[in-house]
C-alpha cells in the first residue's frame, strides 16, 4: 500500500523533496534573471541582474531578506512538530489540533497588520512585531511545561506574520514603479536560495540532542535582520 511505501521510505523521500527543491530554486533563478519588466522599458536601474545589485537600497534589502529567509528556514511547522513530541511527549493527533489553532491565529494577525501600519508605518510594523515574534520564539524552548510553551507559540504566532504585508508595502515605497517587479524577483531569489541550508544546519543541531539550539539561532538571526533593517532605513521612511 502507498501507506506503507511511504513510512518504510520517508528518509529517501524526504531527499528526494530536499533535491527538488534545490532544483526548482534554481530554476527560479534562471527564470528572474530573465524577466522583463512588463510595467515599463525604461527605468532607473540596469535590466542585468549583477548591474541591479549595484544599488545600495536592493542589495541592502537582498540580503536581508535572506538572512531573514535562513532565520525562517530553521523554525519549520514540522521542528515544532516534533519539538512538542519529542519534549512533551504530545500525540499527533493533538498536535495537528494546537499548529491548526496557531493557524487561525496566524490568520487573524495578517487582518491586523494593516490597521498597525497605519498609524505606525510600515517599517515600524515589520520591525517591532518581528522583534516581539522573535523574542517569544527564543523563549518557547525554555519553557518549563507544555502549556507555558503553547501559550508563547501563541504569542509567537500572534506576531511572527504581521512583517508580510508591511514587508510588501515597504519595498513599494522604496523603489519606483518601474522597478519593482525586478526588486521582487530578485529579492525572492536571494529568500529562497539562503532558505536552502536550514534543513541540513537543524539537523546538525539536532545530532547534538540540542532541541532548544534552532529557536536561539532562528531569533537571534531574525534580531539581527530586524536591528539592522530599522537602523538603515528608520530616516527614510516610516
Amino acid at each position: 500500500m502507498l501507506s506503507d511505501f511511504v513510512t518504510n521510505n520517508v528518509i529517501i523521500i524526504a531527499k528526494f523533496a530536499y533535491i527538488f527543491y534545490i532544483i526548482m530554486s534554481i530554476f527560479l533563478v534562471i527564470v528572474y534573471k530573465n524577466i522583463t519588466n512588463i510595467e515599463t522599458d525604461h527605468g532607473k536601474m540596469s535590466t542585468k541582474l549583477l548591474g541591479l545589485l549595484l544599488y545600495p537600497d536592493l542589495r541592502n534589502l537582498s540580503v536581508l531578506f535572506a538572512l531573514d529567509a535562513l532565520g525562517g528556514s530553521l523554525i519549520t511547522q514540522s521542528l515544532l512538530t516534533l519539538w512538542f513530541y519529542l519534549k512533551y511527549h504530545v500525540p499527533v493527533t493533538s498536535l495537528g489540533i494546537l499548529f491548526g489553532i496557531s493557524s487561525i491565529v496566524t490568520a487573524i494577525s495578517l487582518i491586523i497588520a494593516p490597521l498597525i501600519a497605519e498609524r505606525i508605518g510600515n517599517l515600524r510594523t515589520m520591525v517591532f512585531t518581528h522583534i516581539i515574534s522573535n523574542i517569544f520564539l527564543i523563549l518557547i524552548p525554555f519553557m518549563n511545561s507544555f502549556n507555558w510553551a503553547v501559550i508563547f507559540l501563541f504569542l509567537r504566532q500572534s506576531f511572527s506574520q504581521m512583517d508580510v504585508p508591511s514587508r510588501q508595502a515597504f519595498v513599494s515605497q522604496i523603489f519606483n514603479d518601474e522597478e519593482r517587479v525586478k526588486v521582487f524577483a530578485i529579492t525572492n531569489i536571494f529568500r529562497n536560495v539562503s532558505s536552502l541550508p536550514g534543513p541540513v544546519l537543524v539537523g546538525f543541531m539536532l545530532s547534538l540532542r540540542l532541541l532548544y539550539l534552532p529557536f536561539l539561532v532562528s531569533g537571534i538571526i531574525k534580531l539581527g535582520y530586524d536591528s539592522t533593517l530599522y537602523k538603515l532605513y528608520k530616516n527614510k521612511v516610516r
